[in-house]
């Protein structure tokens, strides 16, 4: 059997090829009961449109690059792409970059599948997003290279990942070094919905400091909860009322560290003073407020995944391998070694 076709679609959809091509150009003259069939019907025939196909009915012949990513707004994302454009300028090529985000986690293989059947890209960046071996292979297929930008490669040559266990085990490990041993972890709900194991990793070394150090595990001292700053300070308010409340905090992202620091300054505690506080990421913000962080390269992860999927669009046979520089302790304000009347609350 040949490749399925536009009236392969509209037939197994049961709508016109009319209706099939509005779908493809994103046109909001169809209901998204209609949109929902006809996507459901190119997914089940494996219908893709070919690129020579799209760029003759729409006169474009730019060469494009993709990022794809489940949020835009979060400073780690921001940091991400300032180095992903900073890369494409650098080279001496007619790229344009083309943002997509995924509002919803049912939304990203629909996401992917527009992307690979109009032809829009030469190649992704895909951020912090689960890709199941389906979609790589759909990907592939269409002859589209991708670079993954994760919190977790597996060996990959396409994948830039920060190791985010030893991260958290560096965090938590300078506060144990401090001589705090009521440590908290303030982090994200897991499993994630998009399937980010961010969260759950550097519990895992928060986990294995603790266990390296001989420090019974206190279940008390976990804070898990939704993305963000004001979902911290609400959950730093909850650690803080506990009968022995942690001395020290280790926030698995800056943004969520600012939120405890400004929940312990409320209850009328100083910071380092009656509690420390480490972040993780190192952006630009943790500078401005004095922050203890961990630093993970987030620009330059974003500068090197250009660079290979540049290299894997110019010279295939030429892609280097690359690597994030170690992460790094960021010693600042917000840490300090453990004073033994904070053991008294």
């Amino acid at each position: 059997m040949g490749n399925p076709t536009i009236y392969d679609v509209a037939r197994t959809a049961g709508v016109g090829v009319g209706t099939v091509s509005r779908v493809l150009n994103n046109s909001t003259r169809v209901s998204p009961e209609t949109q929902e069939k006809v996507m459901s019907a190119i997914w089940a025939l494996g219908y893709r449109r070919s690129k020579v196909a799209r760029q003759l009915s729409t006169g474009i012949q730019h060469r494009n690059i993709g990022a794809i990513m489940p949020y835009i707004t979060p400073p780690s994302f921001v940091e991400r792409l300032r180095g992903i454009q900073m890369a494409l300028s650098h080279q001496d090529n007619d790229f344009n970059l083309i943002l997509y985000t995924v509002s919803e986690p049912d939304r990203q293989r629909e996401q992917l599948l527009t992307i690979i059947d109009q032809s829009t890209v030469d190649g992704l960046l895909i951020t912090a997003l689960n890709i199941s071996d389906e979609e790589r292979s759909l990907l592939t297929q269409a002859g589209i290279p991708f670079v993954l930008l994760s919190d977790e490669c597996n060996g990959e040559n396409n994948c830039i990942s920060p190791d985010n266990i030893q991260g958290g085990a560096l965090a938590t490990q300078h506060l144990l070094q401090l001589g705090h041993r009521r440590v908290a972890y303030v982090g994200d709900a897991f499993p994630n919905n998009y399937g980010i194991p961010t969260s759950e990793l550097r519990y895992q070394g928060y986990l294995s400091a603790l266990e390296s150090y001989g420090i019974a595990f206190n279940s008390n001292y976990v804070a898990l909860g939704v993305h963000g700053e004001e979902a911290a300070y609400t959950l730093t308010q909850a650690l803080l009322n506990l009968p022995e409340p942690p001395t020290a905090i280790f926030a698995m992202s800056d943004i969520q560290a600012v939120g405890c620091i400004q929940a312990i300054r409320a209850a009328g505690l100083r910071v380092p003073e009656d509690i420390s506080v480490i972040g993780f990421d190192d952006v630009q913000l943790s500078r401005y407020v004095g922050l203890t962080t961990i630093r993970q390269h987030l620009e330059q992860s974003g500068y090197m995944g250009m660079q290979t999927l540049l290299e894997m669009l110019n010279t295939p046979d030429q892609v280097l391998p690359r690597q994030l520089p170690p992460l790094e302790l960021i010693v600042r304000g917000t840490t300090q070694p453990f004073n033994p009347v904070q053991g008294a609350g």
